[in-house]
C-alpha cells in the first residue's frame, strides 16, 4: 500500500500511452490529422503507425507491467518521467522555434508536462 500512488500514476501512464498507441495503430491518418499532420503516402502512414502506434503501445504495456508489482514501480516511474519529459521538451523547443501551436498541440504539451511532473513527484517517494 505504501507505493500505491506511484502505481496509480504508472497505470494512468500505461493507459494513456497504450490508448494513443492503439488509436495510431488502428487509424493513423485520422489521428495524425487531429494535430495537422497529413500523411501523403504509404511510407508516411507506415512510419506514423510504427512510431506513434507501435512505440507508444509498447511503452504503455511496459509501464503497465511495471505498475503490476511494487518492485518495478521506481523503474516504471523513471521510464514514464523520461519519456514524457523528452516529449514535452521536444515540443517546447519546437514551439520556441516555430511559434504557438494549435490548441490540440498546446493541450498535449500541458498533458506531457503534467505527466512528467507526476512521475517525478512519485519517483522521489519510492526508495532507490
Amino acid at each position: 500500500m505504501k507505493f500505491l500512488g506511484g502505481r496509480i500514476v504508472l497505470a494512468l501512464d500505461a493507459l494513456v500511452f497504450a490508448g494513443f498507441g492503439a488509436l495510431y495503430w488502428i487509424m493513423p491518418q485520422q489521428m495524425a490529422a487531429k494535430v495537422g499532420i497529413a500523411l501523403t503516402n504509404t511510407g508516411a502512414v507506415i512510419d506514423v503507425q510504427g512510431l506513434y502506434g507501435g512505440l507508444e503501445l509498447g511503452l504503455g504495456v511496459f509501464l503497465g507491467y511495471c505498475a503490476l508489482a511494487a518492485g518495478r514501480t521506481r523503474l516504471g516511474l523513471v521510464a514514464g518521467a523520461l519519456a514524457l519529459s523528452g516529449i514535452a521538451v521536444s515540443r517546447l523547443v519546437a514551439m520556441a522555434r516555430f511559434g504557438m501551436p494549435e490548441t490540440s498541440v498546446a493541450v498535449l504539451i500541458g498533458l506531457d508536462l503534467l505527466g512528467a511532473i507526476l512521475n517525478v513527484v512519485f519517483v522521489r517517494r519510492v526508495p532507490a
